[in-house]
């Protein structure tokens, strides 16, 4: 295990790139699979999420990600997959990225902490528009037709966690760094550290759930860090924190409801969460800050095996 983990830092550190991160979410514990390819069917149950985030509310052609995805495990394969797909909106900029990921979980050791490592495969296509604002008109640099281009890359991560206590999680996105064609655009590799802790306080009513991701791409680096407090296992509130950009309180409840019938037994969760970044840079001066909403839906449904009796007619 320790030469595995060691392999795998060399590889996710081994590198230099140079761009923007990769899309920005304040809800980002809701969200690893994104980021780690490792956390694919990670979760006890099955998943669809979905994001909206609206940043820097009230600039001109403010940025705007959507995010829907998948994780679970199908079970005619071991492990688990996950399926995500990115809409992203910069000005003149949109991108596209669709990810399919495959994760492999070890067997649990003596702590019951469970090592994953993970791979996925991704799309990303990018268009830029045409609607310029001049300086000097007829600017040869400037382009005059929109362009559009795509490339096709990989993630490679490594996760270990203890279900309901702790996880730790390395990875790579974009780890070829291929170039998007027409476009004269390299796709940069971003790398990314996500740790979490989660406790009971008191009489367990209340549960204390700490969060961080480190991301870089070897030219800049951004720490994201988030605490909240569940109640009663239905509603929580909480606070993330970006040093230098935003400071943005968190809110959302999970309701969760099992079924049990002679032939089936079902479990649903259902999971929502609000976030707004009020702007600790300049920005604040041009903008009401961002908005970001999280829902899910957890589920496993199963099919009870029907047992079969045999009767002796000598003792009916």
């Amino acid at each position: 295990m320790n030469r595995l983990l060691l392999a795998l830092s060399v590889l996710l550190f081994s590198t230099v790139a140079t761009a923007q991160q990769d899309p920005q979410l304040t809800q980002f514990y809701q969200d690893r699979l994104s980021f780690n390819p490792a956390f694919a069917g990670a979760e006890r149950l099955q998943y669809v999420n979905a994001f909206y985030r609206n940043q820097w509310s009230g600039l001109d052609l403010s940025p705007t990600t959507a995010l829907f995805q998948y994780s679970g495990k199908p079970g005619f394969i071991p492990g688990g997959i996950g399926l995500s797909f990115f809409q992203d909106e910069l000005g003149q900029e949109q991108n596209t990225v669709v990810k399919l990921a495959y994760a492999y979980h070890m067997e649990p050791d003596a702590n019951g902490g469970i090592l994953s490592v993970g791979l996925a495969a991704n799309y990303m296509g990018k268009t830029l528009g045409n609607e310029w604002i001049y300086i000097d008109d007829g600017d040869a640099v400037i382009p005059q037709n929109s362009k559009s281009g795509t490339t096709i890359d990989a993630d490679l991560g490594v996760m270990y966690r203890v279900p309901g206590s702790f996880y730790a999680g390395l990875s790579t996105t974009r780890l070829a760094a291929t170039d998007l064609q027409d476009l004269n655009v390299s796709s940069v590799r971003h790398l990314y550290l996500q740790a979490g802790y989660e406790q009971a306080l008191g009489d367990g009513t209340l549960r204390l759930r700490s969060h961080v991701l480190a991301k870089t791409d070897l030219n800049a680096t951004t720490v994201d860090l988030h605490a909240n407090v569940l109640w009663n296992e239905l509603l929580y509130g909480g606070l993330s924190i970006r040093p230098g950009d935003a400071v943005a309180p968190v809110i959302g409840f999970e309701y969760g409801k099992t079924k049990s019938e002679k032939l089936s037994r079902s479990e649903q969760i259902f999971r929502f969460g609000y976030s707004y970044d009020a702007t600790l840079s300049e920005v604040a001066n041009y903008s009401s800050g961002s908005h970001e909403i999280f829902v899910s839906y957890m589920f496993n449904f199963e099919r009870i095996p029907m047992q079969s009796r045999h009767a002796n007619p000598r003792f009916l």
